[in-house]
């Protein structure tokens, strides 16, 4: 059987159009690949590709690239789609009378475009062994950042409970880095800090502080206020964004308003997370607007997690804003307008049958968000309910079940696989607004090797490959356990308990 044709490339702007164009013009292709109009267009005038293999009445959308960091997310559906088109491996099976399979390479073209032009400056030069070796330092630098910021939030908290506070911890955690932000750190600023906020005994407290220093830091008497992972890039600058065209000329004078009042690093341009209006665009929905505004009413500035914690989230910027105006009524960007668009119009055909929204890091599958509270009602008067749980479920399932098979057989592991991520206390991304929406939606993190954008890349074996690998496979599979449960898509059923407790279900047609 033929293996997967899969290619370790970092792609940038022209690698991710010369793919493309070389995958629909492929004389390998025994499916044929057809490429759409856009599905709509960046503010700064960048299309957003649309591209199908087959014709049949079932859709699933493969899309990449919603953050512009989230690189592997646009290989991967790049090389899915070329794979498909070859009939490689699994996918000699491949039925185009069955399956219509959209791709979505990129949602975000601005930030991935920025991502890689920055990436590119500092790589470009690099053989294949040297950019696995510079990939794989990066994501000891980025873990070492965040090991760090672990560090210091566990002090915090054990300090809430030492000292008999606990209440205030997360709130203190966020203050301590809000108010710490470009400062190195030191036992004795650590204790300063504390009381200020704490009337607590000195004494006491610098015996706390100085001994969990001593076991969380043994080397380090001060933390640098720089982050490692950023500063490895920084020598970058905005030279690296070419003028192409008039697209290009937009993104790089709206990159230019965010770093010119110094308060980004420079660096977080090779690891831009937003668009180039600085709006991220899974925070970019209602829910998460209304949190943000709740949060900067009780903090004032907001900044991003764990190593990035020096990045504003308050205002446009490389970790993004959810809105272009926090002071104003809440919009959807036009990548967004354009996807919503895109799936409402397949759902109103029936022909959504499943959306994999790809992202980059995590190795998880984020399956339907919320539950129905439902069941009260089921015992006193009946609820009509559908089918979208149990197919979420099952298709989840045989994904990552598939998943573990390859990792087990290429490590020698069990329990290797994906873990299968749902229920969400509260709706925060467009991600979760997509999963609770339409049936079969899925978030999928794509690389167990964290660190975007590009620690995927620091293990080409025992990494990257399997991560591609892996994920083929439970596509195709995703394929086959869709065609076993698809008559249940357009299935209700009625649930009830009679006066005895049992439960009773009847199948009704939507």
């Amino acid at each position: 059987m033929t293996e997967y044709n899969i290619k370790y490339e970092i792609l940038d702007y022209d690698k991710f159009y010369n793919r493309l164009n070389n995958i629909c013009q492929n004389p390998k292709n025994k499916n044929k690949v057809t490429k759409h109009d856009p599905i709509g267009y960046t503010k700064c005038g960048f299309p957003i590709e649309h591209y199908s293999i087959g014709h049949g009445p079932m859709h699933i959308v493969y899309m990449g690239g919603a953050h512009g960091n989230e690189i592997i997310s646009v290989d991967y559906v790049t090389q899915l789609m070329q794979n498909i088109a070859e009939g490689n491996k699994d996918f000699q099976d491949f039925n185009p009378s069955e399956f219509t399979i959209d791709f979505l390479p990129c949602q975000n073209p601005e930030g991935f475009f920025t991502t890689t032009y920055a990436l590119k400056s500092i790589m470009s030069s690099m053989n294949e062994k040297e950019i696995e070796e510079f990939c794989k330092k990066y994501y000891s630098l980025y873990r070492e950042d965040d090991q760090v910021v672990l560090n210091i939030n566990k002090i915090l908290r054990i300090f809430c409970e030492e000292f008999d506070i606990p209440s205030v911890k997360e709130d203190l955690i966020t203050i301590f880095w809000q108010k710490s932000n470009n400062k190195d750190l030191t036992p004795k600023y650590m204790i300063a800090f504390l009381l200020i906020f704490f009337n607590v005994d000195k004494e006491k407290l610098a015996n706390f502080i100085n001994n969990k220093w001593q076991d969380l830091f043994p080397d380090k008497k001060t933390i640098s206020h720089i982050k490692k992972h950023q500063e490895i890039f920084s020598n970058l600058t905005l030279d690296c964004i070419p003028l192409k065209d008039d697209a290009h000329r937009k993104l790089k004078e709206s990159l230019t308003k965010i770093y010119q009042n110094g308060l980004f690093p420079i660096g977080t341009l090779a690891n831009f997370f937003s668009n180039a209006s600085g709006i991220n665009l899974n925070d970019n929905n209602e829910y998460y607007f209304q949190d943000l505004k709740k949060k900067m009413q009780t903090y004032g500035e907001i900044y991003a997690g764990y190593r990035d914690n020096n990045i504003l989230k308050t205002i446009p910027g490389p970790a993004g804003i959810p809105t272009s105006n926090l002071d104003g009524r809440f919009e959807y960007t036009e990548e967004n307008k354009a996807l919503l668009s895109f799936l409402e119009n397949q759902d109103n055909k029936n022909e959504n049958y499943a959306f994999i929204n790809c992202h980059g890091t995590g190795g998880m599958l984020y399956v339907y968000p919320v539950s129905d509270n439902d069941l009260s009602l089921a015992h006193t008067q009946g609820v009509t309910r559908d089918f979208k749980f149990y197919i979420n479920g099952q298709i989840a399932n045989e994904y990552t079940k598939k998943i573990s098979e390859v990792y087990e057989e290429e490590t020698g592991k069990s329990n290797s696989g994906y873990k299968i991520v749902g229920f969400p206390n509260h709706i925060s991304g467009v991600g979760d607004v997509l999963r609770k929406k339409y049936i079969a939606s899925f978030l999928l993190e794509l690389s167990k090797m964290g660190g975007n954008p590009i620690a995927p890349y620091g293990d080409k074996t025992g990494n990257y490959y399997l991560t591609m690998n892996a994920n083929m496979s439970a596509a195709h599979q995703m394929m086959q356990t869709i065609k076993k449960i698809a008559h249940l898509y357009n299935i209700n059923y009625f649930m009830y308990y009679d006066d005895n407790g049992k439960v009773h279900y009847e199948q009704r047609k939507k």
